[in-house]
């Protein structure tokens, strides 16, 4: 599936985005040195905006900035300007359907500006934002002191790894996972979309099961948080070379994830390696939703699907078993916990080969593009 940008041209995203700025009610907040802090809320496209914000998902800032995820995911953006000079801003991103989870993103104060208080206005601003639109819970890291105790004093609460939560009143911090993804009745298998990064990150972050690899692929363990690794799953499929699926329950959550991404080289765009993750109350439909990955990434080409599992994840092993892999390999303590060590095995699921390469040599990184070939004399 590739990246859509819509009816409209980039241009056209560009003028919508201009005429956006300019419409915008923004607020205004006095700083402690007599100046004034002017807070805009935008979302995509950002037209002029777009080249100021700070936005380090490469990866993706172009489609997002230009309005191309908007049908989906709903991405506001909160800047903050002084004297009418960009000074910072913040996003959050949401789905836009249950506008329930977000993650706070790109957190950034021009050097200039900073230690006025932009960041703590922009961040009351972004969350009184975020509780009016319905939001119970909001996502973010940090590995930053300065910013943990901005976040902590705003209402954020350490979670996992180095990962953060805000819960919006009146749900219940302590008890937020329990409910959350409580059983709600059987979930339907769907396709993955941009605007799940929010909802997989949650999924990831509460605590069961008690695997000790949570996603290998993107070298996700236990005790760690799960954030933008969404974008290496989520990229490759919307470019064809993989698949992901989610689990969703009849209140719209996401309880659980499969995907299988294939391998970036030539020679190995064959073979794809699937991982998965569901919460506690879901594990019996996981089966159904791995066997569902593993056929379409079959029908994009995929011989060989591969998973690895730590030897003490048994109930992961169980899983892939179920549905038809088995192990191929062992590489003896190569995991180790202090003085623990663990075997990380290799399970597979082949299928018969049935179409050539789907992806030619100079679609890879160092391979010689087509402009380079010369012809052989004959």
């Amino acid at each position: 599936m590739a990246l859509k940008v819509g009816t409209r041209n980039q241009e056209a995203f560009v003028k919508a985005g201009i005429a956006m700025a300019a419409e915008n009610e923004a607020s205004t907040y006095p700083l402690d040195d007599g100046t004034q802090l002017r807070v805009r809320v935008l979302e995509p496209p950002l037209g002029d905006f777009a080249g100021q914000v700070e936005y380090w998902w490469r990866d993706i800032r172009v489609p997002l900035l230009t309005g191309a995820l908007a049908e989906t995911s709903l991405d506001r953006f909160f800047i903050g300007e002084v004297d009418g000079v960009y000074a910072g801003s913040m996003t959050y991103c949401m789905p836009r359907d249950t506008r329930d989870l977000a993650l706070l993103e790109m957190v950034w104060t021009h050097p200039e500006y900073r230690r006025r208080g932009i960041a703590r206005i922009l961040l009351r601003h972004t969350l009184a934002d975020f509780r009016a639109m319905g939001g119970m819970a909001i996502y973010l890291c940090t590995t930053n002191p300065a910013a943990f105790a901005l976040y902590t004093a705003e209402g954020f609460r350490p979670l996992i790894g180095d990962g953060l939560r805000y819960v919006a009143p009146p749900h219940d911090v302590s008890s937020f996972d329990q409910t959350y993804f409580a059983w709600a009745g059987l979930a339907r298998i769907r396709p993955g979309e941009w605007c799940d990064i929010a909802r997989v990150s949650a999924l990831y972050n509460q605590p069961g099961p008690d695997w000790l690899i949570k996603d290998y692929p993107r070298r996700v363990f236990r005790d760690m948080r799960y954030e933008s690794h969404y974008i290496r799953v989520w990229k490759p499929t919307s470019e064809g070379r993989g698949v992901v699926l989610m689990l969703e329950n009849p209140e719209h959550r996401v309880v659980g994830i499969a995907s299988a991404i294939a391998l970036d080289s030539y020679f190995e765009q064959h073979v794809a390696v699937i991982d998965f993750w569901s919460c506690l109350a879901y594990l019996d439909q996981l089966p159904e939703l791995l066997e569902l990955t593993a056929r379409q990434a079959n029908e994009r080409g995929i011989d060989n699907l591969q998973a690895y599992v730590a030897e003490c994840d048994t109930d992961k092993r169980h899983l892939l078993e179920a549905t038809g892999f088995t192990e191929t390999a062992r590489l003896r303590g190569h995991l180790r916990m202090g003085s623990q060590r663990h075997d990380l095995l290799i399970y597979e699921r082949q299928f018969p080969t049935k179409s050539p390469p789907a992806h030619s040599p100079g679609s890879y990184y160092g391979a010689r593009p087509d402009f380079q070939s010369i012809n052989k004399p004959k």
